[in-house]
């Protein structure tokens, strides 16, 4: 059972880090040098600076900063020039019964013609509704970053504590293969003295060694949950890290928790993002409705014309110059905006639908969060004592064994129940803090603990 127990710690931090590399990349991002020490709050601060999903999330923002300017940029005038030269192969003609044949060849032969366009909007409510949506963006971009932060905090958090938990199973499991280690050589000698049977002997011996691959497990788990914490910094892979920290300082957390506020997740981040998903459709909505609407706006257009028999530019230019406004009035149009309004409705009618069953189901697990919290609570007091109690049993087993009362079964039995109470209270410490990471994360709290 012992050995199942670290299997699964093992497992547990193997399926976190497939998990963690699905959503971050490999490439390191420091050389691998000394051994860097890290704290928590230095596993924070270098995650939230290095991470390559923050710095996506960063690129975006200046993705959508930059539409904003461009819609804004479409209320500017914009301004073309174009120059265009003609060879009038056969000359354009002009009909009159004035003329000989009826007909006259008008124009020569090479025709030049500079041309500028100027074109402003006067009113476009398609255009201002754009602005409007790319406002919307930014605040999507914004809280889609605000996500990331809030996703990579967990992580890191139950990262660094996973090792921590590791660590600590480590002691627990090297501290168990000592006390075997040192029961199998004692029984050794008292077999030898003909004070102890050679079952006893035998079954001493395996009793250690059956310890040594669940060490060996552990410190693979041990290899592994540095590598995901690592990967969550933008460490490269290969750089020694060193923990510095411990569980001492949930102690008292766990003790005195008693959560009796009210469990309100309107800050949690998803719960946001689908607020702006709404507004941004229902804008967009506003958009398909605009172009119901006429559109306004002003030109002006300068010319300048040249022709000649020759290809010469020795003839005088001829100058125009001319402004005007141009109106666009939608009449008929196949009722496409109509439908598109009706697509749009039914889309902002799913999302708030959508968003009312993603409430619900927050609502439940930051109440499964604060469940967790109290129920580990009242767990380590049960673990303490068990621990308490396995120590004190297997130092009374010690003395029954070496006094010839007690069995080696007894003994080995005292010291995996001893062994399984420690790690089950490194265990009922790290559920605690992952419970309080997704109590923090489900009701958008940032707490950058140091």
């Amino acid at each position: 059972m012992l050995h199942m127990k670290i299997l699964r710690i093992v497992k547990t931090g193997a399926l976190i880090l497939s998990l963690t590399l699905s959503a971050a990349s490999l490439r390191g991002q420091a050389p691998a040098g000394d051994t860097l020490k890290i704290t928590i709050g230095d596993a924070l601060e270098i995650a939230l600076n290095e991470n390559l999903n923050i710095k996506m999330a960063n690129s975006e923002l200046q993705r959508v900063d930059y539409l904003k300017q461009e819609n804004w940029n479409a209320l500017l005038p914009a301004v073309n020039a174009s120059a265009q030269y003609t060879n009038n192969i056969m000359k354009p003609v002009f009909f009159s019964d004035f003329f000989p044949g009826g007909k006259m060849e008008v124009g020569s032969t090479n025709s030049y013609s500079i041309t500028g366009t100027l074109q402003v909007p006067v009113f476009s409510m398609a255009l201002y509704k754009n602005i409007q949506l790319s406002e919307i963006e930014i605040k999507s971009a914004l809280e889609s970053a605000r996500t990331t932060k809030l996703d990579l905090i967990q992580q890191v958090k139950n990262s660094f504590y996973g090792v921590v938990m590791l660590e600590k199973s480590i002691e627990v499991l090297e501290q168990s293969f000592k006390n075997a280690r040192e029961s199998a050589d004692n029984i050794k000698k008292m077999y030898e003295q003909g004070m102890a049977s050679e079952y006893d002997k035998i079954r001493s011996d395996v009793a250690a060694r059956n310890i040594s691959p669940s060490l060996t497990q552990a410190r693979n788990g041990l290899e592994l949950a540095k590598m995901q914490l690592k990967v969550l910094m933008s460490v490269n892979i290969n750089q020694p890290v060193e923990i510095v920290g411990d569980f001492d300082g949930y102690n008292d957390q766990i003790a005195n928790y008693n959560w009796n506020g009210e469990l309100n997740v309107d800050e949690n981040s998803t719960l946001k993002t689908m607020d702006i998903q709404l507004e941004k459709l229902n804008k967009t909505y506003e958009l398909v409705r605009s172009q119901r609407l006429p559109v306004l706006a002003g030109f002006a257009n300068y010319q300048m014309q040249m022709q000649n028999e020759e290809f010469k530019f020795n003839k005088p230019w001829a100058n125009s110059f001319a402004v005007g406004l141009s109106l666009q009035v939608p009449i008929f149009n196949k009722l496409s905006v109509s439908l598109k309004e009706k697509q749009t409705k039914a889309g902002i009618q799913k999302l708030e639908y959508q968003r009312d069953l993603i409430k619900e189901n927050l609502s439940l697990a930051v109440q499964n969060s604060v469940n967790e919290m109290r129920r580990a609570g009242v767990q380590l007091v049960s673990d303490k004592e068990a621990v308490q109690q396995a120590q004190k049993g297997y130092e009374i087993s010690k003395v029954r064994f070496n006094t010839g009362v007690g069995t080696v079964l007894e003994l080995n039995d005292s010291e995996v129940a001893l062994t399984r109470s420690k790690l089950n209270y490194n265990q009922t410490l790290f559920d605690f803090i992952k419970a309080k990471n997704e109590f923090e994360k489900s009701t958008g709290m940032e707490n950058l603990e140091k």
